[in-house]
């Protein structure tokens, strides 16, 4: 299969693994009344398959997607912008890395605490709560690398006039949310809304870039061919 065909599909299937996520975390599994860190625990043992299963498509299928798409930007790109075409593909591919370590880290610790939780349930929510933190600054905390990386394809795109003004227009919007995800810590901003709406917007925003990259990427395929 041609590789920019490939990351077209690759494209498509990284949004639909943000859509899987979307649906299952958010929609499917229902909160513990109790907001309470053991309720927490509680919950994620008892999901304990399903969080295994959702990690592995958010997470392994995410990042494997993702280097596959990587690889075919590169192959777009590197004759137009070769600098800055060979320096996103190293962010992406980091990107791509810090995604699935995180989500190692967080498989590897589900079995733990099952068995933890039942001789030592306090220290096990404060194991889950070290795991968390870890898993949440390499996979998605912060969103900087993944908001730098879709800024540069926009940036290229626009200046070389490849693809469609929309797919780069939201690629900026998208952007920007991400890099604002960096400064969610500061205590000044944490009570405005944009800030707060960022990871969302990040996340929501990418699930249609993605799409519309796709179909950019195999249009493009389909042009060269004939």
């Amino acid at each position: 299969m041609p590789l920019q065909r490939a990351g077209g599909i690759a494209a498509i299937v990284c949004a639909l693994t943000y859509l899987f996520g979307f649906v299952l975390f958010i929609g499917l599994i229902e909160p513990p009344t109790d907001s309470s860190d053991v309720a927490h625990l509680h919950l994620l043992i008892a999901q304990r398959d399903t969080f295994f299963v959702g990690f592995i498509v958010i997470g392994i299928v995410f990042s494997l997607s993702l280097l596959l798409l990587n690889q075919s930007l590169l192959s777009v790109y590197k004759n137009v912008c070769p600098h800055v075409a060979r320096y996103n593909s190293t962010l992406g591919n980091i990107w791509a890395m810090f995604v699935l370590a995180s989500t190692f880290i967080f498989l590897t610790s589900l079995p733990f605490l099952a068995n933890y939780a039942i001789a030592n349930e306090e220290n096990a929510v404060v194991v889950l709560k070290s795991v968390e933190i870890v898993v949440d600054a390499l996979g998605g905390g912060i969103e900087l690398l993944g908001a730098i990386w879709v800024l540069f394809i926009s940036y290229m795109g626009i200046k070389r006039g490849l693809f469609a003004k929309l797919l780069h227009g939201l690629g900026v919007i998208v952007g920007v949310a991400g890099i604002l995800t960096l400064f969610t810590g500061l205590s000044f901003l944490s009570d405005i809304s944009l800030f707060e709406a960022a990871t969302a917007i990040f996340g929501l925003g990418q699930i249609v870039w993605f799409v519309l990259l796709g179909i950019n990427l195999i249009r493009h395929h389909e042009e060269g061919a004939h």
